[in-house]
């Protein structure tokens, strides 16, 4: 059964979700935070603060000229795309994406898209987005002198090297076989392509590999540019003939789908390969590459083939901190951390909430190509030692086809908890952000008879009253799913909700929606963050008001789908303490579109506006109420116009009895200092932005 909760928010000023950089990266430190007097340049007071309708957030490094909008609608691609000076040079319908080559800057474009839909002049757009890029999690190349201690074996395709192979003993390789090798499971492995001609993967490759940079199918063995991909791909299906070395799915077959050639072909290219290896028949996906970025597109692609029952594989990476990547994050992946021979988490190993298992992933021996030549002799390579969660990510995707041998109708997520219920703990007991539930053990989880319960389902739709006075949805606004303390999932709304790429359609979603697909059952923390607006409602337009967080719990059942609404406002209170008694003021900017003024605090409230004033001379305050009309915007500034002396002042914004404190600031007297000048005020971090009364395109300020 659909249940919906409707959720006033907590609502906590400051605490920005940056899905991509960190989850409430942006907060100031609160009433502990400490730093220099900030000299500012004097402004003119009299001047009309800027106006910049629409804010366009860029996570990462992306492909110049091209830009990705999601449809709902074939003519709205066109229309979008006509407005930019672009053309569409590709559509997936199935994943109603478009890609658009644009003749200007992207961050152009994406402003006059968003602006466009805004004002109500563009429909059917579900988002825009740059085409962003990737990159491979490169192997930790091993030891050299571990490798010339093996002398010529390690590259003698007729010895049998199973015994260097630690990583199969450690899972229990052998136990696993008993039960099953991966027979009639495809796993496909997104990479660099694979060298399907060397001797331990002949008779284990699909006949033809798809080839993400043009878009089409080869037909071929040996699709690998820079040797990653058959180093992953020996470990999941290497032959098991007493020579070279074996796979941990042995019976199992391999489909390359190459996405780096050799730099990654970009968020939309990638997107379609995973809908191309799913419809081809793949089983398992494997992957192992990420970035930083969140992309509704490649979102929507994972979505799609953990709606076709195909378990999604990736790598954590080899950064050794704790952040987030994606598509490691996307709800439903299997994020895989790395494993040393001590059976302990390896030191380079990636953490986070949304680790699933770890796997083996030091001093690993697999394959290269065979146009991999030894050093001084000239003669074929064959095989090399490689170390990080590229090699652990792998024997996970094995052990994924071994248990869907044995289950063919298990679903995505009741291939996961199988893999987990049955991983061995190697750090603290139970599930952790290190190692996630453990390092797997293929012989306990290749032998499950029962298949575990089902994943649930959430769907976060946000909303504010802002300046409006019927819910207005929030898109971008990033959602994160807790549970007992740890960030487990993490997700995005679009710009309309009126379907979910790639889900099961809810055709009752109105709002921008965040779905969340194939997660553990139980009770969760849900904490939205983004961008509060207001809506100049009798053109279209929007902007900035504040910067929100909204807080709410749900529950979800094996099977069910509960979805989530939570409404954000804007209230706030503005404290300004002045180390001396100078004379200078808190000052707010009370903006509409029929008068402009700065209100200092000892003037009354100005006709029209929800706000309250109190203080002293050195302690002043002002107070938003919860909602507040399409035309207000809010801009703080200190006011030294009228003092006599240089004023010295800390701002403090309160929502909810959550504090963020900015400064300390230093205005000479007669000086005017507003907030979208301040250096650490949280609207001045780098966005784009684009309007039509701004300075005439788009910036970064």
């Amino acid at each position: 059964m659909k249940k919906t909760l409707l959720l006033s928010g907590v609502l906590l000023l400051g605490l920005l979700l940056i899905g991509c950089s960190g989850l409430l990266s942006q907060n100031r430190g609160g009433a502990d935070y400490v730093g220099d007097a900030v000299a500012p340049t004097p402004a003119d007071p009299n001047a009309q603060p800027p106006d910049w309708q629409v804010s366009v957030r860029i996570e990462g490094e992306y492909r110049p000229g091209e830009v990705l909008i999601g449809y709902s609608s074939e003519a709205a691609v066109h229309e979008a795309a006509a407005l930019v000076g672009g053309s569409v040079v590709d559509r997936s319908s199935r994943l109603q994406v478009a890609k658009v080559d644009v003749p200007g800057a992207v961050p152009a474009a994406l402003g006059r898209i968003m602006q466009a839909v805004r004002r109500g002049e563009l429909r059917d757009v579900r988002f825009v987005e740059p085409n962003y890029t990737r990159e491979l999690i490169e192997p930790r190349r091993e030891d050299r002198a571990m490798v010339t201690e093996l002398g010529p074996r390690v590259y003698d395709p007729a010895v049998d090297l199973r015994p260097r192979q630690w990583g199969l003993d450690m899972v229990n390789a052998e136990a696993a076989w008993a039960h099953a090798t991966g027979q009639g499971v495809i796993v496909a492995v997104l990479d660099s392509g694979v060298d399907g001609t060397h001797p331990d993967l002949e008779g284990q490759m699909e006949p033809q590999w798809f080839d993400a940079a043009s878009g089409t199918w080869v037909a071929g063995l040996d699709s690998d540019t820079q040797g990653h991909g058959t180093h992953v791909a020996g470990i999941v299906a290497a032959r098991n003939d007493g020579a070279g070395i074996t796979g941990l799915a042995p019976g199992a077959r391999i489909l390359s789908v190459r996405i780096f050639d050799p730099s990654f072909v970009g968020d939309y290219e990638a997107a379609v390969a995973i809908l191309e290896a799913v419809d081809y028949g793949a089983q398992v996906l494997n992957n192992s590459w990420g970035g930083k970025a969140f992309s509704q597109t490649l979102q929507a692609a994972v979505a799609y083939a953990l709606a076709n029952d195909a378990v999604f594989v990736v790598s954590m990476g080899n950064d050794h901190m704790d952040e987030i990547m994606f598509p490691a994050a996307y709800p439903g992946a299997i994020g895989v951390g790395a494993t040393n021979p001590d059976d302990r988490k390896a030191d380079f190993s990636t953490t986070g909430g949304y680790i699933s298992v770890s796997a083996p992933g030091e001093r690993i021996l697999s394959c290269v190509p065979t146009w991999y030549v030894q050093e001084g002799t000239g003669t074929n390579h064959h095989y090399e030692y490689q170390g990080g969660t590229s090699m652990a990510a792998p024997f996970v995707s094995a052990l994924a086809g071994l248990v869907l041998e044995r289950h063919p109708g298990a679903a995505p997520h009741q291939v996961r908890r199988v893999l987990e219920s049955t991983a061995e703990d190697v750090e603290s007991g139970g599930f952790d952000r290190r190692t996630g539930y453990g390092r797997i053990d293929a012989g306990a989880g290749a032998g499950v008879t029962v298949l575990p319960a089902d994943g649930g389902q959430v769907e976060v739709y946000v909303t504010t009253e802002s300046g409006l006075n019927w819910p207005f949805n929030l898109p971008y606004v990033d959602v994160m799913l807790r549970r007992g303390g740890v960030d487990r999932y993490f997700g995005q709304t679009d710009l309309e909700g009126w379907s979910e790429l790639g889900y099961p359609e809810d055709p009752g979603g109105i709002f921008g929606v965040a779905p969340f697909h194939g997660i553990e059952p139980g009770t969760y923390e849900v904490i939205v963050g983004g961008e509060d607006v207001t809506a100049y409602w009798w053109t279209g337009w929007s902007r900035v008001a504040n910067r929100v967080t909204a807080r709410g719990t749900v529950t979800v059942g094996a099977g069910g789908l509960e979805t989530v609404t939570l409404t954000l406002n804007s209230e706030l209170e503005v404290i300004v303490d002045f180390q001396d008694d100078v004379g200078a003021r808190l000052a707010v900017w009370e903006g509409d579109t029929f008068a402009t003024a700065w209100s200092v605090w000892e003037a009354p409230p100005a006709s029209g506006d929800w706000g309250s004033w109190s203080g002293t001379a050195t302690e002043q305050a002002y107070k938003l109420d919860p909602v507040h009309w399409d035309w207000d915007v809010y801009y703080l500034a200190i006011d030294a116009t009228g003092a006599t002396g240089d004023a010295v002042a800390t701002v403090t914004v309160i929502q909810n009895g959550v504090s963020e404190v900015y400064g300390p600031y230093a205005v000479e007297a007669g000086g005017f200092y507003p907030s979208y000048g301040w250096p650490d005020w949280w609207e001045n971090t780098p966005h784009w932005y684009f309007g039509l009364d701004g300075p005439g395109g788009p910036f970064v300020y």
